[in-house]
């Protein structure tokens, strides 16, 4: 499996802008999340990434041209080189899984019932770390995810500066994804 750990708080650059890469890979940050990769761009971008020693995520969901299944989840592995996923589909995430792939899984806390869900979810979690948005909402509510995660928990979301940015370091969570470049 990739060898991402969440020893120390990560602020993972979302990259939904291709120009704004370049600002990542200079950036201190040791993972990045490729949000706006096809299957045409995926390969050079991660050979990007790797080639400042960092490691590339991507969101299954916004992999444009991209199938989702087991040859699917081979070539992001094997071809394209890719160290973890994002998805909101634990299916997806399980067949990653199979390929040695990192896992985070996303989860989106729009009332209580997705509250709920997210608990029972996080409780059994066969993933390697979980993404609650947006980050305002994951922080009032980070106690009583801890009481059933025992997998990292990242916010993402709506982090509108530096102030916010430090409050969910401080809230205790381990890591933030983030599309504002001046907060990479």
């Amino acid at each position: 499996m990739s060898n991402i750990e969440f020893n120390e708080f990560e602020v993972i650059p979302s990259i939904r802008k291709l120009n704004n890469l370049e600002v990542a890979l200079e950036s201190d940050a040791r993972i990045i999340l490729l949000t706006d990769a096809h299957i045409a761009n995926l390969k050079t971008l991660v050979e990007m990434v790797h080639s400042k020693g960092k490691k590339a995520l991507v969101n299954l969901e916004l992999i444009g041209g991209f199938g989702k299944d087991h040859v699917g989840m081979k070539l992001l592995k094997n071809h394209y080189h890719v160290d973890g996923v994002m998805s909101t589909d634990s299916g997806k995430l399980g067949m990653a899984k199979r390929y040695e792939l990192f896992t985070i899984q996303r989860f989106f806390l729009i009332d209580s019932r997705s509250f709920e869900t997210t608990m029972k979810i996080l409780e059994s979690a066969r993933v390697d770390g979980a993404e609650v948005l947006p980050a305002i909402t994951a922080m009032d509510l980070f106690d009583d995810l801890m009481q059933v995660a025992r997998i990292p928990l990242l916010a993402g979301g709506f982090i509108r500066d530096r102030e916010m940015l430090n409050k969910i370091r401080e809230r205790g969570f381990k890591g933030v994804t983030i599309s504002d470049k001046s907060l990479w």
